[in-house]
């Protein structure tokens, strides 16, 4: 009974229990909660129809459950669809008779499958003598689903990676606090993380041009994994710094929010409203996009490179504050 005694008075102990119940019950929570209605928000979905805003075939549209818009051209509604403007662009070429729908890679699996049901059901719709035929061109598909995981690989688990290791720093730290100064320690950890921070990105990147085919320049890919290894490696150790023996649990807890609204499964607008918006404050959404939008048009990342900007210097500086304020350990005195 002893032994038990003893374990069950560590932290640890509780900590470990409390992981158990709390994760898969976040998981659950967040999950259904957000997911929850997506089907009821098509008009979320935005379909851009090349025709004047007269044309009889808008006007045939106007019941459909997404949000049509027209568009002057092809062109003009290809830009829209890369800038995610549009999820959709439609055109209709009565000579032919033919049905162009364009989707993008990067958009989400979810939403691309819907507005292509949908293409197949409009098409029906249209159909006399002669018949419509449909084609669904998806723009700047990727032939290698190994490329196409490459986004999520590269946003989402350096978020695990430097979680981790952010565990493991902080009992190295809370081990030490007692022999070194709160700042020495801090800044230890500093040069940890900025050894990382030379290692990590390079390594990864050119493991991943070794072994997929990436048209993307390297230097642009490398530096946009720094910024999101120098964010992850922010986020984290500020909540080590603000809850302390729990920020494992915290850590963990912010992994269903960030795969949710990374948006590459069902887009961030069609979650339930409180998740919508979220993504934009967290690690991984911001790199899962901009990955996508590297990797699958070379386009611009711009407002991701924002938002990870803003999150990596408001996290470092949230922690340098909470160490300032934090009481200096007592330090064991040298035996004589």
């Amino acid at each position: 009974m002893k032994a038990w005694k003893d374990v069950w008075s560590m932290t640890q102990t509780k900590v470990g229990l409390v992981f158990a119940i709390v994760v898969p019950l976040l998981f659950l929570v967040v999950w259904m909660t957000g997911y929850q209605g997506t089907t009821e928000r098509l008009d979320q979905l935005n379909v851009g129809v090349v025709a004047e805003a007269n044309d009889p075939f808008i006007q045939s549209l106007q019941q459909a459950p997404f949000t049509v818009q027209t568009v002057a051209t092809e062109t003009k509604g290809l830009q829209a669809l890369d800038a995610n403007q549009v999820d959709l662009v439609l055109q209709k070429d009565d000579a032919t008779h033919q049905l162009t729908a364009h989707v993008s890679q990067t958009n989400a699996e979810f939403a691309n499958a819907i507005l292509e049901r949908a293409t197949e059901t409009i098409s029906k719709q249209l159909n006399g003598e002669p018949t419509f035929t449909t084609s669904i061109v998806t723009e700047h598909a990727v032939s290698d689903f190994a490329l196409s995981m490459l986004p999520l690989v590269l946003g989402f688990v350096i978020y695990i990676a430097m979680m981790t290791m952010g565990i493991q720093f902080n009992l190295v730290s809370t081990i030490l606090k007692s022999r070194h100064t709160k700042w020495d320690l801090f800044w230890s950890r500093q040069l940890l993380h900025g050894i990382v921070l030379l290692v990590v990105p390079l390594l990864l990147v050119s493991m991943a041009h070794l072994l997929t085919d990436i048209d993307t320049p390297f230097i642009k890919l490398w530096a946009f994994e720094l910024l999101v290894v120098a964010t992850c490696i922010a986020v984290t150790q500020m909540n080590f710094a603000l809850f302390g023996p729990i920020a494992p649990l915290v850590n963990v807890a912010l992994i269903p929010f960030q795969l949710m609204t990374a948006g590459n499964i069902v887009p961030a607008k069609m979650l339930a409203p409180f998740y919508q918006s979220l993504g934009t404050f967290l690690p991984v959404p911001n790199a899962v996009s901009g990955f996508g939008r590297l990797l699958f048009m070379d386009g611009s990342v711009g407002t991701q490179v924002l938002h990870l900007s803003l999150l990596f210097v408001g996290s470092f500086l949230v922690t340098c504050l909470i160490t300032v304020w934090k009481r200096e350990g007592v330090r064991q005195q040298a035996m004589a």
